[in-house]
């Protein structure tokens, strides 16, 4: 278990709003921002990097989602790369509480009003599953 890092070389498109990404060997944490200042728009919290992977994914003015990755995962339990984006698809239930618990003990560069948006939203997604 490594703690999450802040990737400080995310691209910036203005038109797109402000994003950061945190990432260990388990999460990608994607977030977004009206502005480098702005208010919060929404998130993307991956796990369970390379096999059976899952996307929890919040925005401001949508419904969240929670889904299972078409990519990355071999039937015999070997890891493998593929050159195509996986894509997010079919309904991955509720996030795991023991998912939640290992972001709050892997946060690492994720502040700590951020860490509880994101797991607020996830509990108040898995009351809706």
């Amino acid at each position: 278990m490594t703690p999450l890092s802040e990737n400080r070389g995310v691209r910036q498109r203005p038109e797109e709003g402000f994003r950061r990404w945190f990432v260990n060997d388990y999460f990608d944490v994607i977030v977004w921002y009206e502005s480098a200042r702005g208010d919060l728009t929404g998130f993307q919290l991956c796990y369970n990097r390379g096999i059976d992977e899952r996307a929890f994914t919040w925005y401001r003015d949508k419904r969240s989602s929670h889904y299972v990755s078409s990519g990355g995962g071999d039937p015999r339990g070997a890891t493998t790369r593929r050159m195509a984006t996986a894509i997010l698809q079919g309904d991955a239930g509720p996030v795991p509480e023991d998912v939640l618990q290992r972001l709050e003990s892997e946060r690492g560069d994720l502040d700590a009003e951020l860490l509880d948006r994101i797991v607020l939203e996830a509990r108040r997604y898995n009351q809706g599953s």
